[in-house]
Parts: structure tokens; C-alpha cells; sequence
């Protein structure tokens, strides 16, 4: 009998993203989801290579699966995104503003085909689904490594029994904000990155 050697596993940080219709409602324009989606996919491909991170792909909803070498950059990377994102809607019509939430885990991962797998993809999954709109949710093991390199402390929400996860979860909220001598510029780069849009932004 051939035994299959275990498939190497590697630590990353997986985070996900997902949207939600504006204002909580559910989606009845089509061409409304799909401008949000392109949207929103800029904006993470634009910012991704800035934090080092990796599109792993997009998911059907218009969020995306991504993975990152270590719990700080991927932090970073969601805080600018978060940011983006309000700057975003603060030049939209209530009717188009994005809802978005993020959550991430560092852990055991394996590769395959472009694709990653594993218990640190699904707790990845679970957190995020936790997370409230405009939120940042991370678990442990990103909070560990974070700590101390934040203007605020992630927050403990505490521990969080997830479907098909062994043990309970200890869950924390980033609400660290873009510095404010950062939010000019930033604004500028959304402008500019979101004005090739084929309906104005408007404001």
C-alpha cells in the first residue's frame, strides 16, 4: 500500500472580505451589485501590493479571500482598506455607500493549485462572518503579533464558539484610524483610482 505523503502546510495570515447591499438592504439592482463589486476589487488590488498581500481569488458575493506573510501587514492592509472605503463613501450617494467587514487568523495553511486550505482558512471564514459592518475582526494569533504596533490595542470581544472549530475563539476588534495626516492623501488616491467609474461618485 502507498501512503500519500501530508501535503506542507505554511503559516499565513488569511483574511477575508465581504459586502453587503448599501444601507443593510438586500440587492435588487444588478447593475448597482456589479459597479460595487468592480469597485470594491480596485480598491483591494490597488492597496494589496502596498501591504505585501496576495489575491487568492474573489468571491461571488464581491468579497475577496486573501492571504498575507504575517498578522501585521495584514492589519495594515485592512486599516487602509477600511479607510479607503469610508473616504469612498463619504464622496457617494447614500444609495451607493459600501458596507463592508474584514477577518483574519494566522495559522496553518496548505497550498494547492492557487488555492489555500486548511483550519486557518475556515477560522479565517468564521471570524469574518462575526465581524459587524465597518468592522475589523482578527483572531489571537493576529492580535499577538499586532500588539504594541497599534495606536489603539485590539479590542478582546471574547471567546466565540465557531461552527466546525474544535475549541472556543478568542475574538478582537481593530479600531485603530488612519492618522489624519494621512486622510488628504488618501482621499486623493481613491479620486483618482475611482474616477475611471462609469456613474460620477458624486458629492
Amino acid at each position: 500500500m502507498v501512503v500519500e505523503a501530508p501535503e506542507p502546510r505554511k503559516m499565513s495570515a488569511i483574511m477575508f472580505t465581504d459586502m453587503e447591499a448599501p444601507a443593510g438592504q438586500r440587492w435588487r439592482d444588478e447593475s448597482l451589485q456589479q459597479d460595487l463589486h468592480e469597485e470594491h476589487g480596485r480598491l483591494v488590488r490597488d492597496l494589496l501590493p502596498r501591504h505585501g498581500g496576495r489575491e487568492v481569488k474573489q468571491l461571488e458575493e464581491g468579497g475577496f479571500l486573501l492571504e498575507f506573510e504575517a498578522g501585521l501587514p495584514a492589519v495594515s492592509f485592512a486599516l487602509e482598506w477600511r479607510a479607503a472605503v469610508d473616504a469612498r463613501n463619504r464622496m457617494a450617494p447614500s444609495d451607493r455607500r459600501m458596507s463592508v467587514r474584514a477577518g483574519a487568523h494566522l495559522g496553518l495553511v496548505v497550498h494547492r493549485d492557487g488555492d489555500v486550505f486548511g483550519e486557518g482558512v475556515n477560522l479565517a471564514a468564521r471570524i469574518e462572518s462575526l465581524a459587524r459592518p465597518g468592522t475589523v475582526y482578527v483572531s489571537e494569533t493576529v492580535a499577538a503579533q499586532v500588539a504594541g504596533c497599534l495606536q489603539a490595542p485590539p479590542v478582546r470581544l471574547g471567546r466565540n464558539e465557531l461552527k466546525n472549530i474544535r475549541l472556543p475563539v478568542a475574538v478582537f476588534r481593530i479600531d485603530t484610524p488612519v492618522e489624519p495626516r494621512a486622510e488628504g492623501a488618501l482621499m486623493s488616491r481613491v479620486r483618482s483610482l475611482l474616477g475611471r467609474r462609469r456613474v460620477p461618485l458624486g458629492g
